[in-house]
C-alpha cells in the first residue's frame, strides 16, 4: 500500500529515515530519480541511510512507476520519494491511483520565488503543478515532519 508520495530535495534524512518511516510503518522507500538512478555512489550512501529493517529501490521515474504500481494494494507500507515537484507530478501522471503529494524540504535556490513554512521554497514551475494537481483533485499538503500542522497549498492561493 502506497502511504506517502513526498517531495524533498534531501532525499532520505533524520525526519524522512525515522520519524516518516516509524510513523507510517514503512517496509520499502522507493526513490524515484532518473539521475541518482545511474549513480552508483549515491545509491549505496542511501543504502547506508536508510533504516535497517527497510528495503530501498532507488530507480527511474519510469522503472519505479513499474515498482509502484506492483504495491499500490498489497501488504507492503510503501513510502515514494523524489527531489523535485515535477518529478512528483511524473509519478503522479503514471500513477493516478495515487491522490495525495506531501511537499517535504525543499531548499531555496536562485529561481525561487515563494518560501512556505520555513523550509519549503518553491519556483514557478513547483507552483504552477501544485496549482494543476489541486485543480485536478489532488491533495497537496505540507508538512515536514509526521506531527507537524498539515497545512494545503490551496489554501496559500499561489
Amino acid at each position: 500500500m502506497i502511504k506517502l508520495l513526498r517531495v524533498d530535495d534531501r532525499l532520505i534524512h533524520g525526519a524522512v529515515a525515522f520519524s516518516w518511516t516509524k510513523e507510517l510503518s514503512i517496509n520499502l522507500i522507493i526513490l524515484a530519480n532518473d539521475r541518482i538512478a545511474k549513480d552508483e555512489f549515491q545509491k549505496m550512501t542511501l543504502d547506508i541511510a536508510k533504516p535497517r529493517g527497510t528495503t530501498l529501490i532507488c530507480d527511474g521515474i519510469d522503472q519505479s512507476a513499474e515498482e509502484i504500481r506492483k504495491h499500490l494494494t498489497d501488504s507492503m507500507n510503501v513510502l515514494i520519494i523524489t527531489n523535485s515537484v515535477p518529478d512528483a507530478k511524473r509519478v503522479l501522471d503514471k500513477i493516478p491511483e495515487i491522490k495525495s503529494l506531501n511537499l517535504g524540504g525543499l531548499k531555496k535556490k536562485d529561481d525561487t520565488v515563494q518560501n512556505l513554512i520555513g523550509a519549503i521554497a518553491l519556483n514557478r514551475e513547483d507552483i504552477d503543478i501544485c496549482n494543476e494537481l489541486v485543480k485536478n483533485g489532488y491533495e497537496v499538503e505540507l508538512r515536514l515532519i509526521p506531527d507537524g500542522k498539515k497545512t494545503y497549498f490551496k489554501d496559500y492561493k499561489l
